[in-house]
């Protein structure tokens, strides 16, 4: 068993709400298949757009899925592919449209916001980092970190990057 397994076996999925299905069952199966890609093109998430979240309408089911997502973050042997879409999508959840499932994605993310500090800080991918620093970036609760993470890792991050964004 890995975490975001751990994580999946939390909720009946049965009865999660999805936009284009009668539940949100099928969205546990979705979130490993992504969690086991290579490419970016295996990574997409085919059946969470449309599914969980439509452009930045949502059903109460990102907010499991984002805690699933931040587990599946914990995991280094998941793909940079994956941990990429991983981070989009955990973006998209944390500004949806209905400021009470906006703010429980946020929570979600905070919960694991040291994988987001080390995504930054691995220099894995510029990509990656620029999405965990936006996450960061809205989610923190400590300024002076964010700042200080500017300072050690700035080089890290696209060069095109605003501080004010």
């Amino acid at each position: 068993m890995n975490t975001m397994e751990l994580e999946i076996g939390l909720y009946d999925w049965s009865v999660l709400p999805c936009r284009s299905c009668r539940s949100a069952n099928h969205v546990p199966g979705e979130l490993l298949r992504m969690a086991r890609s290579q490419t970016l093109d295996e990574a997409k998430p085919r059946d969470i757009e449309f599914h969980v979240l439509q452009e930045s309408w949502a059903t109460p089911t990102v907010v499991p899925v984002a805690r699933v997502l931040m587990a599946g973050l914990a995991n280094r042997s998941i793909s940079s592919a994956a941990r990429n879409q991983f981070l989009d999508l955990l973006w998209s959840f944390v500004i949806v449209d209905d400021d009470d499932l906006a703010e429980a994605c946020k929570d979600a993310v905070r919960a694991g916001i040291w994988s987001l500090y080390e995504e930054i800080l691995s220099g894995a991918s510029k990509g990656s980092a620029l999405l965990a620093y936006w996450l960061v970036k809205e989610v923190e609760t400590v300024p002076a970190r964010v700042e200080r993470l500017l300072q050690v890792a700035r080089h890290m991050l696209p060069e095109d990057l605003y501080e004010d964004d």
